[in-house]
């Protein structure tokens, strides 16, 4: 009878640290932000899991809830400690960020597709099914933030489900966008069960 190949579930919080560039002042600062995630995946092959994950993101102007899908990879034995490496691949939602309306006026922020390969050890517990994560990654994650004037008052033009692609949506006069692409360097720590 064939094993049951096992469940992993993945929690990790760490620092996503980068500069970000002020346009109006022309000068470079240093940002250092918070990062969750965590990961449920199922063992496909030996040391090879596959599975989803959900995150929260927090920048200087937006926070971001990314949800995909990831990979992990294990070399060696589990009951000692193994190096790993990651994958995830998934969109950036902006539900926690609010969307402002007025008579004549829109405004709301948008993502799109985040990127966050690592590297890592893991550690086992010396009793129990759980282990110890440290990992170093880099992180890609766009976003953007949309201000629109409307073409009549108290109109209320549907606002896209996803990023705009048209240059002016229906029911707007005038459309402003701006565009953000975080690169970050991603430190986490975790438990993994």
């Amino acid at each position: 009878m064939a094993q049951k190949k096992p469940w992993m579930t993945q929690l990790e919080l760490g620092l996503l640290g980068g500069k970000t560039k002020d346009l109006w002042e022309e000068k470079t600062n240093k940002r250092t932000t918070l990062s969750f995630t965590a990961f449920h995946g199922k063992e496909v092959i030996r040391n090879q899991n596959l599975g989803v994950y959900l995150g929260v993101d927090h920048y200087p102007s937006v926070t971001l809830l990314p949800i995909g899908v990831g990979w992990r990879g294990f070399l060696g034995k589990s009951a000692r400690s193994q190096f790993y490496g990651s994958l995830d691949l998934g969109y950036g939602s902006t539900l926690l960020e609010k969307i402002e309306r007025t008579d004549w006026s829109s405004s709301w922020h948008e993502s799109g597709l985040v990127v966050r390969p690592a590297v890592g050890i893991k550690m086992p517990a010396k009793k129990g099914k759980w282990a110890l994560t440290a990992s170093l990654g880099y992180k890609r994650q766009p976003s953007y933030f949309y201000e629109g004037a409307h073409s009549q008052s108290e109109t209320r033009p549907k606002i896209p489900l996803f990023r705009t692609r048209k240059a002016l949506p229906e029911g707007f006069s005038s459309l402003n966008s701006t565009s953000v692409l975080y690169h970050s360097l991603s430190l986490q720590l975790g438990i993994l069960f």
